[in-house]
């Protein structure tokens, strides 16, 4: 998932009632996909009709949804650059609005018209290779698995099979004021403990101790997952003891005034907002901050998510975009290969992520980054041990992921105890998983 800084008005983006469309859309979307593409000819050499061949440069159609900057800028520059060392190659990109990506590729499969080169959300992936659509990018060259973090090549394997290469992840961290901090002579925390205890102790006037975004989206279940994970807790399982804590150290702040009633209509912009102009002193949010937040006058430090208990490592989950190849003819995927493999030359992820406040999945292109910027330090020590929000439940994710943000909301506005919304939760889990 791809969280701009300034987004056009036909941008969909993690917050409010659009992200809300944009899961409907991932449930549908998805479920008319797996059976629109299963019912796709499939050639005697497993592949769709190739298409005719043609004198001149060969022209490669590439579909995404960062239609704004600084990603857009980014994927220009890319371009040029591959076009440049590879002239007998053009790319037709199709850049769309983040919520017509999948209905967009719908259409474009019913039609046997998918791009040469599709961009995906990385959640999505499984859905798509589950369906033949995806040539395994396996079959072009051999992949040094060792080099990538577990956690973001998990978010482009299916069947023990690459479908695709991470453009770049993020995941999410503590951001803290420094000069806050140090005026209450406190330290950033490192527990649950010490997180309500430096909330508790920072929270005066208009200025609450932490902030973080709760709304009826993903993006609660998102934010969300760091805690629940972290304490072993899981989604398949979210009425379990370890779950209801996670849960019960947000209604804590809320309950207590350490954090704003309004995180249930926050979107991650908006806290980065609040923590901008000194109404948090905390927040919880991603790397892709950084560039608002370097122009503002925030002196500001970044640290771990807190555990439950000290020495417990810290679970985030894995935004993102990977690179995938539909099927077409054989030479056309050759082709499109070279497109996704070039992206994985360290320099060019380098100035790639760079620019869209990403880390690199690739290690040795992610320590050239955190070298030029240590401030994502943080941020790629959690890639190790981050996790693809589909990597248990799969196709299933975005139903059970409503059933919790739901949940969560209920407990956050005090309709339902944090054991109550969790339990219920469970039920309807249950019923989603077919249990």
């Amino acid at each position: 998932m791809y969280f701009p800084v300034a987004l056009p008005e036909t941008m969909v983006t993690r917050g409010g009632k659009s992200m809300l469309r944009r899961h409907s859309l991932l449930c549908a979307s998805i479920t008319s996909l797996l059976f629109v593409l299963t019912a796709l000819p499939i050639f005697a050499n497993g592949q769709k009709e190739s298409s005719s061949s043609s004198s001149g440069p060969i022209t490669l159609t590439y579909m995404d949804y960062w239609a704004a900057d600084p990603a857009n800028s980014a994927m220009k520059a890319y371009i040029a650059k591959f076009e440049a060392a590879n002239p007998n190659l053009k790319i037709e990109r199709t850049s769309v609005p983040f919520g017509s990506l999948l209905p967009k590729a719908l259409q474009e499969a019913s039609s046997h018209s998918l791009p040469d080169i599709l961009m995906l959300d990385n959640p999505q992936l499984q859905d798509f290779a589950s369906t033949g659509a995806l040539a395994p990018l396996d079959s072009f060259t051999t992949i040094d698995k060792s080099q990538y973090f577990p956690g973001p090549l998990s978010t482009v394997t299916y069947n023990g099979k690459l479908y695709g290469l991470p453009v770049g992840n993020n995941d999410l961290a503590i951001f803290y004021n420094k000069t806050m901090f140090k005026q209450a002579n406190l330290t950033p925390p490192k527990t649950w403990e010490e997180l309500l205890a430096d909330a508790k102790a920072l929270t005066s006037g208009n200025t609450y101790g932490f902030a973080f975004s709760a709304p009826t989206t993903e993006e609660a279940t998102w934010q969300f997952e760091p805690f629940l994970w972290t304490a072993q807790g899981d989604l398949q399982t979210i009425g379990d003891p370890q779950a209801i804590s996670a849960l019960n150290l947000w209604v804590t702040m809320i309950k207590n005034g350490w954090a704003s009633k309004s995180v249930i209509n926050w979107s991650q912009n908006d806290v980065e907002k609040q923590f901008e102009l000194g109404h948090a002193a905390m927040m919880e949010n991603g790397p892709w901050n950084l560039p608002l937040l370097r122009k503002s006058t925030v002196d500001y430090g970044i640290v771990p998510i807190p555990v439950p208990k000290a020495g417990m490592v810290p679970v985030a989950p894995l935004g993102g975009e990977v690179f995938t190849i539909p099927v077409s003819n054989v030479n056309r995927e050759k082709e499109a290969w070279k497109f996704v493999q070039m992206l994985q030359v360290p320099e060019n992820l380098v100035a790639v992520n760079k620019a869209m406040g990403y880390i690199p999945a690739y290690i040795p292109a992610a320590k050239q980054l955190v070298a030029e910027d240590p401030q994502l330090q943080v941020f790629m020590d959690e890639l190790k041990t981050g996790r693809a929000r589909t990597n248990i439940l799969g196709q299933n994710y975005p139903k059970v992921s409503e059933i919790v943000w739901n949940a969560i909301q209920s407990a956050l506005v005090g309709t339902a105890t944090p054991e109550a919304a969790f339990k219920q939760a469970q039920q309807q889990v249950n019923q989603a998983l077919g249990k």
